[in-house]
């Protein structure tokens, strides 16, 4: 399996255009951060469409300037469905209030179990 590890979170290619994302523990995702996260997806996918899966560990996050860059200048048509992974009650408030505030092209959906968001992200 092809990855990326970098210091605040790590990147794996699971199968062909299907990326995962886990922020590392105690990590705050800032804007460089999100370049770097991005440049890794090219990286392991190349120009192709691709699906994330995005696992949220209880004392990790991510700033709001990085999720404006995430939401507005990574808005790409060839990234088609974000699935965040997890029970954390706090992430999942942030990414609700993420996806209402600001209105990503991507859809994006909140689940509790790995399976369902694989699920979800291999379906059409």
């Amino acid at each position: 399996m092809n990855k990326i590890i970098h210091d605040k979170f790590t990147i794996k290619l699971i199968k062909e255009n299907f990326l995962s994302l886990e922020i590392h523990q105690n990590q705050v995702i800032e804007a460089d951060d999100i370049h770097l996260i991005y440049k890794g997806y090219e990286k392991l996918i190349g120009e192709n469409e691709y699906v994330v899966a995005v696992y949220g560990n209880n004392f990790s996050s991510i700033s709001a300037e990085a999720r404006e860059i995430a939401a507005s200048k990574y808005a790409s048509k060839k990234r088609k469905k974000v699935a965040l992974i997890s029970n954390n009650l706090a992430n999942i408030l942030i990414v609700k209030f993420f996806i209402n505030w600001n209105k990503p092209q991507t859809p994006i959906k909140i689940f509790k179990s790995e399976e369902s968001a694989y699920e979800w992200l291999e379906s059409d």
